[in-house]
């Protein structure tokens, strides 16, 4: 390595064509990169769902969720493991712990399923194991929403629904790396509806049973084999004599006394929807259906948006269907790649400007410039090498990057000059300054990449997302310091002239930079003999960034302007669709009413939901969060139905709750204390701004019937306990008796349920009966008995320990850490015995990144001072030269804390790049002033004549850093948060720490080294 600058000085072709198959490298590389917003992230997860047809949320946790618990409990690597109960169902989720490998996770999985398989003691009334799933097919969230639209009202709600069912939703799942499909929002599937008369049975003596059993024998299939013949075979096939409603309509139940009871004597038959309750979508006031299509997380969500635009392009509607997609994340994830891009042009022409400015020729310019397409080209080689893709961290590596690849070429080009000026040629110039710089440059290029090499040994969010950033960058790094030994020398030795008179212009910048290095050198003189001074001012700057670091909000990521806005309305307790169809139109004109709102998807499944989409960002001059503002202050004033909330929907898929999830544990199984506590913390959130839209899993939202069956009852009048609850099950439930395939090629379901007038009347167990064995009509109120009850809507449980969940938003202008640190203090007196919390979301993952990025500070500050150890054989200049970390950090706190901005990934990002960046310049320095030491120089005088030496490249390679980090700062747009954030850290960063490490280095060079000869002069010792 020593000797290849010099290799390249004597072989300008060699040198050539080593950069030249670097770019063609990149090029050809740069072709098979995808592009996402963020890196992949992988977490290993499995979930579990069980299912019981009718089963209260209790019944399902206590006889399926605690079963699951018991018999999963000792599965290695868990983090962690909730359980959520719901009416009729149960999941549980496992999140296994990060850093697993596929072998590893394929192992747990398999564990997992043999643990389940093993289970035997589930309620009989589950008629179906549990299902476990890996996330091999998890999908990302919705990149597309697609919209019908009904243009004239030709078509029946029920026929959109079906063409998009059965003709769209195929062809969409068909698109190459489309992962899923959700809806037709808007509607319902068709299905047989088998409506029971209990008046027609009870005079027909024909129990539910009945009809059940008939439906489900003609359903049954059968094969029936082959005939056998002397010269060949001839398979039979049974053919399905009922394929239409009316067939059904027209089954036999039985015969009395040729009398024929037929399915129609006792039930209304006809095709409707197979919900009782549809869901209904509204775009911007239109009666509408939906799609929303999910890409695979493994692939490029942008890709996958194309190929769906395709396929549409493709598809053939009827002429009163109107086809739109009105969502497109592709859009959002393009045009911040693409922003990127324009930034990194920015970048370039702002650096290129300072270096012309500093070295006065474009001639000269021209060698450190060059660096700048070889690494960038180049960088993409080693991208795909490694498996990353185009996303705005790698870009926002390769933007940071423009001002450190010139760094190294500017202190190669600095120093042949240095030798011209002194009377060299060129070539013996270049050669001579190849030998001097092959160590420092060396050094800065591994001080900046090892700043970034504990990424590799680390796992969780902060590694994830970091990693492609860090490695991006520090190869950028590494290549520049392969271009400045290898092409850098050759070009100064045949590109650089003795200095004429040079421009005007250049003359004056030259002159005041002389004019600047004097006046340095005499402030610095000054400085020495104020040390008290020096060393209160840089104590009192650390203290007030501790100060600014304790008042800063810090969040896990800021929310970006995705265009896409989500509108949660929750109404009162025991609000029915009925009360939503009615009321939510309240919601609606609020939306609606806003300019910067382009369409409203307006969705009422359960409680409404709006997705609200914004005009695009160019036709808009307010942001996502400041449309959020002006909404909800419309919303408290006109919406008196529903309490709603706000939040812009992220576009990163890392699959982070956005607001604060809260989950408040008991060991004691006392559910009635966990939910008075639960009750208290909402009560307390309620009164804290900083949160909207408080719910709480406890809460007994449902309003519901107990129903009591007496079995001795049951017993004595001579029925069956089997008849009366498949009877209350079939007329008050709905039950799939069997399915009806039809002519046309699709396959319905056939539901049994009691009439839609009798379902709603409270009297109806008065017309419903049981017949005992002795052939006796029993009304099913003679048996049972109905209280109205509250109850919990779900149940459910975090490693293993029940649980409430309560869930809020984050209001505008409040931070997780804010909403923390209350909480910390409030919440832990309204704790009953027993009762513990833990946060989960946003929250936990915000505490979990901070920690790894302390880890990251303390392993980055220790790599680099072994490497710097090694470099200058020393102990004692590594402790020299990291003395101007902490001053820069300083001015990037303050920095941040000046713009209002807050302390998230993406500025730790740059403090921890900050690290590797300040550094270089005590190396410069300490590097120059131990080569006087060597010449005999005084200690003073060597580090006064390291500080004017270094002062020009120092100040070059800071304000090509500062420059090319100004695009960041000032960037706008779709995915700009982010820059603004790393950008506003680096100027202030660098601006502060090269001012001080202008000062400070000498200053400390000098003190410590002094302090260490006198002790090895004490010692008798030889430094």
């Amino acid at each position: 390595m020593m000797k290849l600058p010099e290799i390249c000085i004597k072989h300008p072709v060699f040198a050539t064509v080593l950069s030249i198959a670097i770019v063609l490298l990149g090029m050809v590389s740069y072709q098979k990169l995808s592009v996402q917003y963020f890196p992949e992230r992988h977490t290993a997860s499995a979930n579990v769902n069980a299912s019981i047809t009718g089963a209260s949320a209790e019944f399902m946790s206590q006889n399926v969720a605690q079963v699951l618990i018991n018999s999963i409990a000792g599965l290695d690597k868990v983090k962690t493991m909730t359980t959520n109960c719901k009416e009729g169902s149960c999941s549980l989720k496992i999140k296994f712990e990060d850093g697993i490998d596929d072998v590893e996770y394929t192992s747990l999985m398999n564990n997992l399923r043999s643990k389940v398989e093993g289970i035997n003691d589930f309620p009989p009334a589950m008629t179906d194991k549990p299902t476990v799933t890996d996330d091999s097919s998890d999908t990302a969230m919705p990149s597309n929403i697609i919209t019908f639209v009904n243009k004239n009202g030709k078509m029946s709600k029920q026929e959109m629904y079906d063409f998009i069912s059965q003709q769209l939703v195929p062809q969409f799942k068909n698109v190459s790396g489309v992962g899923g499909v959700w809806g037709p929002y808007g509607g319902s599937k068709r299905a047989v509806r088998v409506w029971l008369e209990p008046e027609r049975m009870a005079a027909l003596n024909v129990s539910a049973a009945d009809v059940v059993s008939t439906l489900s024998t003609y359903n049954t299939t059968f094969t029936a084999g082959t005939i056998k013949g002397e010269i060949r075979d001839f398979s039979i096939n049974p053919v399905n004599q009922v394929t239409s409603t009316k067939d059904v309509r027209d089954l036999v139940i039985r015969v009395d006394n040729d009398n024929i009871i037929r399915i129609k004597d006792v039930a209304d038959v006809k095709m409707g929807e197979e919900s009782l309750e549809p869901s209904q979508l509204e775009v911007n006031g239109h009666t509408a259906m939906s799609l929303q299509v999910l890409p695979f997380k493994s692939e490029n969500p942008v890709t996958v948006a194309h190929h769906v635009k395709k396929a549409m392009e493709t598809m053939q509607l009827p002429a009163d269907l109107e086809m739109k997609m009105v969502y497109n994340q592709a859009d959002f994830i393009q045009k911040a790649i693409d922003d990127s891009f324009m930034t990194l042009l920015e970048a370039i022409v702002l650096v290129s400007a300072i270096v012309v400015l500093f070295l006065g020729s474009l001639r000269v310019a021209i060698i450190p410039l060059i660096t700048i397409p070889v690494c960038v080209i180049g960088v993409f080689a080693v991208m795909a090498m490694l498996g990353f893709s185009i996303n705005v961290l790698t870009i926002l590596a390769i933007i940071l990057a423009i001002g450190l690849v010139v760094d190294d070429a500017i202190v190669v080009v600095e120093n042949c000059y240095r030798h011209i000026e002194n009377g060299l040629s060129p070539i013996q110039a270049a050669m001579t300054s190849a030998k001097e710089i092959v160590f420092p440059v060396i050094a800065m290029t591994l001080t900046l990449a090892v700043v970034y090499l504990p990424i590799g040994l680390m796992s969780g969010l902060t590694a994830d997302l970091f990693r492609q950033f860090a490695f991006t960058l520090a190869a950028a790094v590494i290549l520049s310091g392969f271009v400045a030994l290898t092409l850098s020398p050759m070009m100064s030795a045949y590109l650089l002239k003795p200095k004429g008179s040079g421009a005007a212009w250049f003359v004056w910048v030259e002159s005041k930079l002389n004019q600047l290095t004097d006046n340095y050198v005499i402030l610095l003189k000054n400085w020495f003999e104020r040390p008290r001074i020096v060393l209160a001012t840089t104590f009192g700057l650390i203290l007030l960034s501790m100060v600014a670091v304790w008042l800063i909000p810090k969040v896990l990521l800021p929310t970006e302007d995705t265009g896409f806005i989500e509108v949660t309305s929750t109404p009162p307790a025991g609000a029915n669709r009925l009360y939503n169809l009615k009321n939510s139109g309240q919601i609606n004109k609020v939306l609606e009413g806003n300019d910067a709102v382009e369409t409203n998807l307006a969705y009422i499944e359960g409680s409404p939901t709006n997705h609200v989409l914004l005009t695009p960002w160019g036709e808009r001059k307010k942001t996502a969060n400041e449309v959020i503002d002006e909404l909800q202050a419309e919303a408290s004033k006109n919406i008196s139905a529903y309490t709603t909330s706000f939040s812009v929907r992220s576009a990163d898929n890392l699959d982070i709750a956005t607001g604060l999830v809260l989950e408040i544990t008991t060991v004691n199984r006392d559910l009635e204390a966990l939910a008075t506590t639960a009750e208290k913390v909402v009560d307390l959130l309620k009164d804290y701004p900083g949160v909207s839209n408080v719910n709480n899993s406890t809460h007994r939202d449902q309003l519901r019937y107990d129903l009591s069956i007496d079995r001795n009852a049951i017993t004595l009048s001579g029925a069956k306990y089997s008849n009366v609850t498949n009877a209350i099950s079939t007329f008050l439930g709905s039950v799939k008796a069997a399915d009806l395939q039809t002519d046309d090629g699709y396959t319905y379901p056939i539901e049994v349920q009691v009439n839609r007038k009798d379902l709603g009347d409270f009297k109806v167990l008065d017309k419903l009966y049981v017949v005992s064995e002795a052939g006796q009509k029993l009304p099913l109120s003679q048996f049972v008995s109905i209280t109205p009850v509250t109850a919990e809507s779900n149940i459910k449980t975090y490693n293993g320990k029940d649980a409430a969940e309560i869930t809020a938003n984050l209001v505008s202008g409040y931070s997780a850490s804010d909403i923390e640190a209350y909480l910390d203090q409030q919440l832990p007196q309204l704790l009953m015995a027993g009762q513990s919390y833990k946060y989960d979301g946003v929250i936990k993952e915000l505490n979990e990144s901070s920690a790894g990025m302390q880890v990251l500070f303390g392993l980055a500050l220790i790599f680099i001072f072994l490497i710097l150890a090694v470099q200058f054989e020393s102990f004692v200049d590594p402790l020299i030269i990291l003395l101007t970390v902490p001053l820069c950090l300083v001015g990037a706190i303050l920095t941040l804390s000046v713009f209002g901005q807050s302390l998230n990934l993406y500025s730790k990002i740059g403090l921890l790049t900050l690290v590797g960046l300040v550094t270089k310049h005590g190396i410069l320095m300490v590097e120059f002033a131990n080569i006087k030491r060597k010449e005999k120089v005084e200690l003073m005088e060597a580090a006064m004549m390291s500080a004017r030496a270094r002062l020009r490249p120092i100040l070059m390679t800071s304000l090509t850093m500062i420059i090319g980090s100004l695009p960041l700062a000032l960037a706008d747009g779709p995915g700009s948060l982010g820059q603004i954030n790393i950008g506003l850290v680096l100027v202030g960063g660098l601006t502060i720490g090269t001012l001080f490490s202008l000062f400070i280095v000498p200053m400390a060079y000098v003190a410590i080294v002094a302090g260490c000869e006198r002790v090895f002069r004490a010692r008798g010792l030889t430094q």
